[in-house]
Formats: C-alpha cells, structure tokens, sequence
C-alpha cells in the first residue's frame, strides 16, 4: 500500500509524542505530510463557560499554540527529510478534514486516538490511522 500525501490532524489537546510515529511513517513511504490544526468555535466556546474568560482571549491562546505546534512538526519532520505543508483552519473538524483530504487527494489520514475522533474515523473517506 503506498501513501503519497499524509494528514495529521491537531487540536490544541495533542501530544507531541503523536508527530514522531506520524513523520517516521512518512518518511518510510516517502509521502508528504499535510499538518492540520483546527480551531472549533464550539470547543473555544466550551472552553470560555468552563473558565469564565473572553472568547477572543482563549481564540488567540488555542491559535498561538496552534502555531506553536505546526512549526515543532515541521522542526522535527524537515530534519528527517520530510516535506511538509502547514495549515490553520477554523471550522468544523469533519469539514475541513473533508474539504483537505479532497482538495490535497490525501491518501492517509494520521490522528490522535482519543473518543472525538470516533467521528472521523466514521465519516473519513480515506484510511485512517490513530497514533
């Protein structure tokens, strides 16, 4: 089975222990990896109930460690010789996982095994993979 073009999806809960198996998996079938961070304004909304803070203030935080997050996978993935291509989206997972793996033709889409991704798996078009 050959996998060009990976997607791994991020959100602000990600463990950094998911981008080495995701990159090492690249590597070994030469693919691109695709590295998706999904702001849900229902989780930020979630979030300001919980915590009592301003949306735009828990907006910013969960996009700066968005960002935080795309370049570390991007470090780790360019010195073990994998291209990859960053993005930041807002929006609904599915959707925009959806709108990628048709846009990019994503061969295999990597996450991180947790119960919200239950939804992904279901819904993917494309093999998908919990890291």
């Amino acid at each position: 089975m050959e996998f060009s073009k990976a997607l791994l999806y991020l959100i602000d809960t990600t463990d950094q222990k998911t981008f080495t198996p995701a990159i090492q998996l690249c590597k070994s079938f030469n693919s691109q990896l695709f590295v998706l961070f999904v702001i849900e304004d229902h989780r930020i909304s979630k979030l300001a109930s919980i915590t009592r803070q301003k949306t735009d203030t828990i907006r910013q935080r969960i996009e700066e460690e968005g960002w935080e997050m795309l370049y570390l996978v991007e470090d780790e993935a360019v010195d073990s010789g994998v291209r990859t291509s960053l993005h930041l989206e807002d929006g609904l997972a599915t959707n925009v996982i959806k709108k990628y793996i048709d846009n990019y033709k994503i061969s295999l889409l990597l996450v991180r095994k947790r119960d919200e991704t239950k939804k992904i798996f279901v819904s993917s078009s494309v093999p998908v993979m919990g890291l």
